[in-house]
């Protein structure tokens, strides 16, 4: 009898044991194998490989730890790969593709090193090593940008984070980039990617509703790849914002999300880098930025600004990149600095009688035009050149509007102002206003010379008729409802809505 105690005895206590690791040790396992099966149909080494990284110290806790740490260094710090490069042969004098075995061995063991050195941080000091990336080009790349999401979506779904929807478990460092008081608005190209039939099919349809095939050809093409909008003071901003963080040009960027006190400093240091500027680039702060990498669904509705709700919709944006602190990195007094944007205006247009605020508000998208030139906001004379040419942009396409009408007894056409890249057109003052002249004021320098003072009544600054539609505060509502319009569009001739 005794003994056949002494056997349930062990049974119990070797079925407690295994579902106790089946219990703990299971689901970062789950985790490896859920985020590989992306890139290989069975990945069972690479399974077993981060298991035998992650295996000592034996406990539960820590295993789960550096089976995501595994997975984040997978991600942002890949194994160099083995490729040729093209080598001139000074014999045949012919390019030919050989291996540079000697620079492989060498980035090999510089990356072997680098990756103990993280896994040392968290096995011994128990501490979450930082992930360092270069610049946002490693965080927008599409397969790492897919990663980024398939992994934070698989971490919350398996519970294996403290909070009720997961972030990456280490910070990210990026090194280089510019951080600027701006909200980039998702484009066309964003939102559709490679779908293109539905844009184009809509636009035969808005185009002969709009004000004109011209007017709205301009639309979409300002709206291709998305404008970034200045961060107002007014009380569609208040909470939490996400600043722009970008390396190059808007579109190879990141949001970086601000709140409370640090929201407050990080402005007051935006202010005091543009106060400190000898000329009047749009102001930026050349700076490393560290955070973590949380996923939209995250945060409830308050927990972001009004203007950027729609930065909550996991179809829109992959990522955020929750701020944690920043280096400003120095530059030599002669160094010429390079990020590029769409420098722009937009305008309401109409004829004698301008468009009624219902008509406007129904669908605005056919009732605008926006002037914009794509040049580098960071370096004054680039920006000042690119604002002049946006003011006589405006200027000339109205001279010239009855040229290219398609039907020359009508009126000649007007713009009413609404809002630019420096100005949120809402009535209040933006964060962190550009030195300088702004682009409203360089277009209302060219009206008053003689040569354009006739265009004066056809082009119209003082009236804010349309702010509460159109100001750079509400633009992201516009532009989720044009998207909407145009997968309903898609959606009426038999597609489905593109995702």
């Amino acid at each position: 009898m005794k003994s056949y105690q002494e056997i349930a005895a062990f049974v119990v206590a070797v079925a407690t044991a295994f579902f106790y690791l089946l219990w703990f040790f299971l689901p970062p396992v789950r985790l490896v194998w859920r985020c590989l099966s992306s890139e290989e149909n069975l990945p069972v080494m690479n399974t077993l490989k981060a298991c035998w990284d992650s295996a000592w110290p034996f406990k539960p806790a820590m295993f789960r730890r550096q089976m995501r740490l595994w997975l984040e260094l997978r991600l942002l710090h890949p194994k160099p790969r083995k490729e040729p490069a093209w080598y001139l042969d000074a014999k045949t004098k012919r390019y030919q593709l050989q291996f540079d075995d000697k620079a492989y061995r060498r980035e090999l063991a510089e990356w072997r090193r680098a990756n103990r050195a993280k896994f040392g941080a968290l096995k011994i000091k128990e501490r979450e090593p930082v992930i360092e990336v270069v610049d946002v080009f490693r965080l927008n790349d599409e397969s790492t940008k897919n990663g980024i999401k398939q992994y934070l979506l698989a971490v919350s779904q398996l519970r294996l984070s403290l909070d009720e929807e997961a972030s990456f478990l280490c910070s990210v460092k990026i090194e280089h980039g510019f951080l600027l008081p701006l909200n980039l608005l998702a484009g066309l190209m964003s939102r559709f990617s490679d779908d293109w039939d539905p844009i184009i099919s809509s636009y035969d349809r808005m185009s002969h509703r709009g004000f004109s095939a011209q007017q709205m050809t301009i639309f979409n093409l300002w709206l291709l790849w998305g404008p970034s909008v200045p961060i107002c003071s007014c009380e569609q901003w208040q909470g939490p914002i996400t600043l722009q963080y970008g390396f190059g040009d808007e579109n190879n960027s990141v949001r970086v999300r601000v709140r409370d006190e640090r929201k407050e400093q990080l402005l007051s240091d935006l202010r005091k880098a543009a106060a400190a500027q000898t000329g009047a680039a749009h102001p930026a702060l050349h700076a490393s930025v560290t955070g973590k990498l949380w996923p939209p669904s995250s945060f409830f509705q308050g927990e972001i600004c009004g203007a950027q709700q729609e930065l909550l919709n996991p179809d829109r944006e992959a990522f955020i990149l929750e701020y944690e602190g920043h280096s400003v990195v120095g530059n030599p007094a002669s160094s010429r600095l390079f990020y590029t944007a769409y420098v722009w205006a937009l305008f309401v247009v109409g004829r004698e009688q301008k468009p009624g605020t219902e008509q406007v508000r129904s669908e605005p998208w056919l009732h605008v035009i926006p002037f914009f030139e794509h040049g580098n906001i960071v370096d004054e004379s680039c920006y000042e050149m690119a604002k002049l040419q946006l003011a006589q942009k405006v200027l000339e396409y109205v001279r010239a509007s009855g040229h290219i009408e398609a039907d020359p007894s009508l009126a000649p056409l007007r713009l009413w102002y609404v809002t630019a890249l420096d100005d949120s057109g809402c009535g209040r003052g933006i964060e962190v206003p550009p030195r300088g002249k702004s682009i409203k004021a360089t277009l209302e320098e060219l009206l008053s010379e003689s040569e354009h003072r006739p265009l004066r009544k056809r082009i119209i600054t003082d009236d804010a008729s349309y702010a509460a539609l159109l100001s750079g505060c509400h633009l992201s509502k516009v532009v989720s409802e044009l998207f909407a319009a145009i997968e309903g569009d898609g959606a009426r001739r038999g597609r489905a809505p593109a995702r």
